[in-house]
């Protein structure tokens, strides 16, 4: 959606492709492998110049290997998320410096439930979608001063129980970044996004792994070839795991945002 606050009627088309991945367990002894490679497509409008609404629809190509070697492939299409953004309040009318908005959303159980070719289900970890119903919300601020601007998020997701009764931990994610635009074609961005969350369980058994916390450095360079589009291309490196038993590797995204 942006944190800049939008002109009335915007819509804005974009779409994100991530490639990460973990590993949870012991090496040699119970580790299991994530590889997801996942593109979200989004459309965001603006009825008002304080109300953004969006919705996001997700494919992604999951791989999980487990310590044997066995492995399981899913894809397909996960759970289309909807949220909305309202600004509540900035120091001046006309190009202000600060915006302060909050945010709210729910990701909806919409991805099939993918199956072998012998018509067994997918295990939990190599299926797209989750099964349950997850709202969240948030506040968010946002700073301009020259070349400058800044960002700040605090966001609260507090996951359902979906299939074979499971459910993610709640969690807490926060991110601050700092923006230096010294042209109207390019910029350059650094932040740390953190993410502190409870256990997943399963039938209200915490998950042996899982459950903690990390943070990741994220510098992001953008780029605009034209008006009204916008190409932005990043890293997310935790250099802060306190996850119980889970290593995550880097998060590469590239993204591309076009206004309408």
């Amino acid at each position: 959606m942006g944190g800049e606050q939008p002109f009335e009627g915007r819509l804005r088309l974009s779409t994100m492709l991530r490639a990460w991945g973990h590993t949870e367990g012991q090496t040699n002894v119970d580790a299991q492998r994530l590889r997801e490679l996942r593109m979200d497509v989004a459309v965001a409008y603006a009825p008002r110049p304080w109300l953004v609404l969006a919705v996001n629809l997700p494919l992604q190509a999951r791989e999980v290997r487990d310590v044997s070697l066995a492995r399981e492939r899913g894809w397909g299409l996960g759970d289309i998320d909807v949220s909305a953004k309202a600004f509540v309040w900035k120091d001046r009318e006309f190009s202000p410096d600060h915006l302060v908005s909050v945010v709210g959303g729910v990701k909806l159980p919409t991805g099939p439930r993918l199956r072998a070719r012998d018509g067994t289900a997918l295990g939990l970890d190599a299926q797209p979608g989750s099964g349950s119903v997850d709202p969240m919300a948030g506040i968010a601020w946002q700073g301009f001063r020259g070349s400058w601007s800044f960002l700040a998020t605090t966001l609260g997701f507090l996951p359902t129980r979906g299939r074979e009764d499971f459910r993610l931990g709640a969690s807490v994610r926060t991110s601050v970044a700092a923006q230096y635009q010294p042209s109207p074609r390019w910029a350059v961005r650094l932040g740390v996004d953190t993410r502190a969350e409870k256990a997943a369980d399963t039938n209200g058994e915490p998950e042996a792994a899982g459950g903690g916390f990390i943070a990741y450095a994220s510098p992001d360079v953008l780029f605009s070839p034209g008006m009204d589009v916008v190409l932005q291309a990043g890293v997310r490196v935790p250099f802060v795991n306190q996850l119980r038993r889970v290593s995550s590797t880097p998060i590469a995204q590239v993204s591309l945002a076009y206004d309408l």
